[in-house]
């Protein structure tokens, strides 16, 4: 950046607390145990006020002793009006309780409400589901029979979509690239949750088109479905669902959580963003530039550093995530409904995010796929930078972290695809815990003397 450009600095504070020093953290207030959250309001109780006009209980005992003092003195304590009296050998008719009426209430209001519940729940489904049934992922590539239910595989991709750059052959679409490529592996069993980084730059040969890159494989042949089917063959890892995220929801998730506390390990400035190191508050803005971001200092592998960045983010947004109440899961329904796509069935999707919540930071890995640098590929205005898949240090990964339930694989049973490479040293697959990447920002905040 050029000593005559300011920097403009996106709308972050460090983290929220006493001593935080930002405008930002007195303005944001959220749920969190170190601050007063805005969210309070929903937990928070109302009901004090409200029972201020409540009928007062009545003594029972009082009741009792009128009732006995009546019949003392041989007289009922309550006289029955002249005209109230039935008829010489006529039925008294029997009433109903009040009972009854509020059982008829309570069964109507648990219809509409169930009905209510299925309407949303119908909708929801018909709107994250993929359009198209043949988009769900075919049973050949699904985890074998006998470990069902004991471990999940499911391919997240982060979609993006730029606005007014077309990358397919249609002019009039705007279909993008899966830019964020996110294997996932939940050890239901075991409670253990592995997460495999894939770079967006992999070569993987024809199938990617012009590109040659592996983000290129959805768009240009049978959506995600073909992208699972070729990292099924190439990295002989079993896939059962898919979940595909427009990136632009990135936005709009961090801005309802009223912004999110990363931890950010160097300083980030290009083209005149700047985001200080330091624990941060992100908003929306900020929160996009901090995971896109790969160039500048600190950046010198490109879309390696920047895996390496997004960890932290993933960090951030998981205790995030496991903080939600009831309100704040029903604010997010629209945020889904529009940018979530996924062949993950309900009930599985239910079941997925409860054990999903139960399982330890200490217990969450990511890592990514070992690469080299790779020859150029095409020519012309077509060429393209690429990295090439290292076989043996990713047979090594996946069969410490990937393959536990099944045989494990040499680097010749990989179906990588092979080119020349520039650099003799791949790079580190950088294993990683989430619990330690939380325990660092604690120690960054206890540095800066932040309150929690």
């Amino acid at each position: 950046m050029s000593n005559n450009q300011q920097p403009r600095r996106l709308n972050t504070g460090g983290a929220r607390g006493s001593g935080s020093g930002s405008g930002n953290s007195g303005s944001q207030t959220r749920r969190t145990v170190h601050t007063s959250s805005a969210r309070t309001v929903y937990t928070s109780s109302a009901r004090g006020g409200a029972q201020s006009g409540a009928r007062p209980a009545h003594s029972a005992s009082s009741r009792g002793t009128s009732s006995r003092s009546a019949a003392y003195h041989g007289t009922s304590p309550r006289s029955a009006p002249a005209h109230s009296a039935p008829h010489a050998g006529g039925k008294k008719k029997k009433k109903r309780g009040c009972g009854f009426y509020i059982f008829v209430t309570l069964l109507v209001v648990l219809v509409l409400v169930i009905g209510a519940f299925a309407g949303v729940y119908h909708w929801v489904m018909s709107n994250i589901s993929p359009d198209d049934p043949a988009q769900a992922i075919s049973e050949e590539i699904r985890t074998a029979e006998e470990y069902r239910g004991d471990v999940v595989n499911v391919l997240v991709c982060g979609i993006d979509y730029e606005e007014g750059r077309n990358y397919s052959n249609d002019a009039e679409s705007n279909d993008g690239m899966t830019d964020m490529i996110l294997y996932v592996n939940f050890d239901v069993k075991n409670k253990k949750v592995n997460m495999l980084q894939i770079p967006r730059d992999t070569f993987v040969g024809e199938i990617a088109g012009s590109t040659g890159k592996i983000n290129a494989v959805a768009l240009r042949n049978d959506g995600i479905p073909s992208l699972a089917k070729l990292i099924s063959e190439q990295l002989q890892l079993p896939v059962d669902y898919y979940a595909t995220i427009d990136m632009q929801s990135l936005k709009e998730i961090v801005d309802l959580f009223g912004g999110i506390e990363v931890y950010v390990p160097h300083d980030i400035s290009y083209k005149g963003s700047l985001i200080q190191q330091g624990v941060r508050t992100l908003d929306g803005d900020a929160a996009e530039f901090f995971v896109r971001c790969r160039y500048g200092e600190g950046y010198a592998n490109s879309d390696i550093d920047r895996l390496n960045m997004q960890r932290n983010f993933y960090s951030a947004l998981f205790r995030e995530f496991r903080t939600l109440t009831v309100p704040d899961l029903i604010k997010m329904v629209p945020v889904a409904v529009k940018y979530l796509t996924t062949d993950m069935p309900a009930t599985t999707m239910a079941s997925v995010g409860l054990s999903l919540l139960q399982v330890d930071s200490a217990d969450m890995m990511i890592c990514q796929m070992p690469v080299y640098n790779g020859q150029p590929y095409g020519s012309g205005k077509q060429k393209q930078s690429v990295v090439v898949a290292d076989p043996v240090g990713t047979a090594d990964l996946l069969n410490t972290y990937f393959r536990t339930y099944g045989e494990p694989v040499s680097a010749d049973q990989l179906q990588l695809a092979s080119w020349g490479t520039t650099s003799s040293t791949p790079t580190n697959p950088n294993v990683q815990y989430m619990g330690q990447l939380d325990a660092d920002a604690e120690a960054e905040k206890e540095a800066n003397g932040v309150d929690n």
